[in-house]
Protein backbone atom coordinates (compact mmCIF):
# COMPACT_ATOMS: atom_id res chain seq x y z
CA UNK A 1 0.00 0.00 0.00
CA UNK A 2 1.04 3.35 -0.97
CA UNK A 3 1.56 6.42 0.97
CA UNK A 4 -0.32 8.28 -0.95
CA UNK A 5 -3.37 6.55 -0.47
CA UNK A 6 -3.41 7.29 3.02
CA UNK A 7 -2.04 10.57 3.60
CA UNK A 8 -4.07 13.16 5.04
CA UNK A 9 -4.07 16.31 2.06
CA UNK A 10 -5.14 18.35 4.57
CA UNK A 11 -2.27 20.83 5.31
CA UNK A 12 -2.35 23.12 7.73
CA UNK A 13 0.88 25.60 7.77
CA UNK A 14 2.03 28.42 9.97
CA UNK A 15 4.75 31.37 9.38
CA UNK A 16 7.58 30.63 11.39
CA UNK A 17 7.02 34.13 13.11
CA UNK A 18 4.17 33.38 14.35
CA UNK A 19 4.11 32.38 18.63
CA UNK A 20 4.01 29.33 20.16
CA UNK A 21 0.24 30.72 21.64
CA UNK A 22 -0.85 31.43 17.97
CA UNK A 23 0.72 28.01 16.97
CA UNK A 24 -1.65 26.04 19.96
CA UNK A 25 -4.94 28.32 18.94
CA UNK A 26 -4.53 27.47 15.33
CA UNK A 27 -4.32 23.48 16.17
CA UNK A 28 -7.19 24.19 17.79
CA UNK A 29 -9.29 25.98 15.69
CA UNK A 30 -8.40 23.65 12.65
CA UNK A 31 -8.75 20.51 14.50
CA UNK A 32 -5.19 18.99 13.74
CA UNK A 33 -2.21 17.81 15.59
CA UNK A 34 0.45 19.00 14.07
CA UNK A 35 1.36 22.44 11.79
CA UNK A 36 3.46 22.71 9.05
CA UNK A 37 6.02 25.67 9.87
CA UNK A 38 7.08 27.87 6.28
CA UNK A 39 9.33 30.99 5.31
CA UNK A 40 9.41 33.55 2.84
CA UNK A 41 12.73 32.72 0.85
CA UNK A 42 13.56 34.37 -3.02
CA UNK A 43 12.32 30.91 -3.86
CA UNK A 44 8.96 31.25 -2.34
CA UNK A 45 7.45 29.63 0.38
CA UNK A 46 9.11 26.83 1.61
CA UNK A 47 9.06 24.42 4.78
CA UNK A 48 11.32 24.95 7.66
CA UNK A 49 10.26 22.81 10.37
CA UNK A 50 7.18 21.07 11.56
CA UNK A 51 5.51 21.38 15.31
CA UNK A 52 3.49 19.15 17.01
CA UNK A 53 0.30 19.39 19.81
CA UNK A 54 3.31 17.52 21.49
CA UNK A 55 5.92 19.16 21.02
CA UNK A 56 3.88 22.21 22.40
CA UNK A 57 3.09 19.89 25.51
CA UNK A 58 6.02 18.44 26.21
CA UNK A 59 8.23 21.48 25.41
CA UNK A 60 6.42 24.26 26.50
CA UNK A 61 3.38 23.82 28.94
CA UNK A 62 5.58 21.13 31.11
CA UNK A 63 8.79 24.02 31.49
CA UNK A 64 5.76 26.64 32.16
CA UNK A 65 7.33 28.83 29.25
CA UNK A 66 4.88 31.34 28.19
CA UNK A 67 3.81 30.95 24.73
CA UNK A 68 3.06 34.35 23.76
CA UNK A 69 7.20 35.35 24.31
CA UNK A 70 8.48 32.68 21.44
CA UNK A 71 8.26 32.26 17.86
CA UNK A 72 7.37 28.80 16.89
CA UNK A 73 10.46 28.95 14.74
CA UNK A 74 12.37 28.29 17.99
CA UNK A 75 10.18 24.89 18.72
CA UNK A 76 10.34 23.82 15.21
CA UNK A 77 11.75 20.76 14.77
CA UNK A 78 13.41 21.61 11.62
CA UNK A 79 14.86 18.09 11.17
CA UNK A 80 12.70 17.62 8.68
CA UNK A 81 11.67 13.64 8.01
CA UNK A 82 9.29 13.05 4.52
CA UNK A 83 8.61 10.23 2.14
CA UNK A 84 7.31 9.92 -1.38
CA UNK A 85 3.28 9.41 -1.93
CA UNK A 86 4.59 6.33 -3.93
CA UNK A 87 6.39 4.78 -1.26
CA UNK A 88 5.21 2.16 0.64
CA UNK A 89 3.86 1.66 4.41
CA UNK A 90 6.94 -0.09 5.43
CA UNK A 91 9.62 2.59 4.37
CA UNK A 92 7.63 5.22 6.33
CA UNK A 93 7.61 3.54 9.34
CA UNK A 94 11.63 2.91 8.93
CA UNK A 95 11.57 6.64 8.72
CA UNK A 96 9.12 7.83 11.89
CA UNK A 97 11.90 4.77 13.84
CA UNK A 98 14.91 6.72 12.21
CA UNK A 99 13.54 10.22 12.80
CA UNK A 100 11.53 9.55 16.29
CA UNK A 101 8.57 10.90 14.89
CA UNK A 102 5.11 10.45 14.04
CA UNK A 103 4.31 12.38 11.21
CA UNK A 104 5.68 12.71 8.25
CA UNK A 105 5.39 15.08 5.15
CA UNK A 106 4.12 13.16 1.79
CA UNK A 107 6.28 14.57 -1.23
CA UNK A 108 4.77 14.43 -4.98
CA UNK A 109 7.35 14.18 -7.75
CA UNK A 110 8.24 17.40 -8.03
CA UNK A 111 9.19 17.23 -3.98
CA UNK A 112 6.20 19.55 -3.40
CA UNK A 113 4.53 19.11 -0.03
CA UNK A 114 1.02 16.95 -1.12
CA UNK A 115 0.20 15.84 2.19
CA UNK A 116 1.04 14.22 5.58
CA UNK A 117 0.57 10.39 7.38
CA UNK A 118 0.65 10.31 10.92
CA UNK A 119 1.20 6.72 12.92
CA UNK A 120 -2.28 7.03 13.11
CA UNK A 121 -2.88 6.48 9.49
CA UNK A 122 -0.46 3.84 9.38
CA UNK A 123 -1.72 1.72 11.90
CA UNK A 124 -4.90 2.03 10.53
CA UNK A 125 -3.87 0.58 7.06
CA UNK A 126 -2.32 -1.94 8.97
CA UNK A 127 -5.13 -2.73 10.25
CA UNK A 128 -6.86 -2.68 7.57
CA UNK A 129 -4.72 -5.40 5.63
CA UNK A 130 -4.51 -7.55 8.82
CA UNK A 131 -8.65 -7.55 8.70
CA UNK A 132 -8.42 -8.75 5.17
CA UNK A 133 -5.70 -11.20 5.36
CA UNK A 134 -7.96 -13.18 8.27
CA UNK A 135 -10.95 -13.01 5.66
CA UNK A 136 -8.57 -14.83 3.49
CA UNK A 137 -8.03 -17.32 5.94
CA UNK A 138 -11.54 -17.59 6.69
CA UNK A 139 -12.45 -18.17 3.26
CA UNK A 140 -10.02 -21.13 2.80
CA UNK A 141 -11.35 -22.75 5.99
CA UNK A 142 -15.03 -22.13 4.55
CA UNK A 143 -13.98 -24.00 1.29
CA UNK A 144 -12.34 -26.45 2.94
CA UNK A 145 -14.82 -27.55 5.36
CA UNK A 146 -17.31 -27.56 2.29
CA UNK A 147 -14.73 -30.24 0.55
CA UNK A 148 -15.28 -31.94 3.87
CA UNK A 149 -15.75 -35.68 5.06
CA UNK A 150 -19.85 -35.99 6.09
CA UNK A 151 -21.09 -33.50 8.82
CA UNK A 152 -20.11 -35.21 12.37
CA UNK A 153 -22.08 -35.31 15.21
CA UNK A 154 -23.21 -32.30 17.51
CA UNK A 155 -20.97 -31.75 20.09
CA UNK A 156 -22.29 -33.30 23.70
CA UNK A 157 -24.33 -30.33 25.82
CA UNK A 158 -22.20 -29.63 28.52
CA UNK A 159 -23.35 -28.07 31.55
CA UNK A 160 -21.09 -25.99 33.65
CA UNK A 161 -22.18 -25.76 37.33
CA UNK A 162 -23.12 -22.72 39.22
CA UNK A 163 -20.73 -21.07 41.42
CA UNK A 164 -20.03 -22.68 44.71
CA UNK A 165 -20.95 -25.85 43.75
CA UNK A 166 -19.43 -29.56 42.87
CA UNK A 167 -15.96 -27.91 44.39
CA UNK A 168 -15.61 -25.00 42.19
CA UNK A 169 -15.25 -21.47 43.90
CA UNK A 170 -13.60 -22.85 46.99
CA UNK A 171 -9.71 -22.58 47.83
CA UNK A 172 -7.65 -25.63 48.51
CA UNK A 173 -5.06 -25.07 51.11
Amino acid sequence: MNIGSICSRRIVTIDSKATLAQAAAQMRDRHVGALVVTATSPEGLRVTGVVTDRDLVIHVLAQSVDGSEFAIADLANRRIASVSEKDDTSLALDVMREFGVRRLLVTGDDQQLVGIVSLDDLAAACASDMDRLARVIRSGLEREAAYSAPATPPAPVLRIPAMGTAGWGTVMA
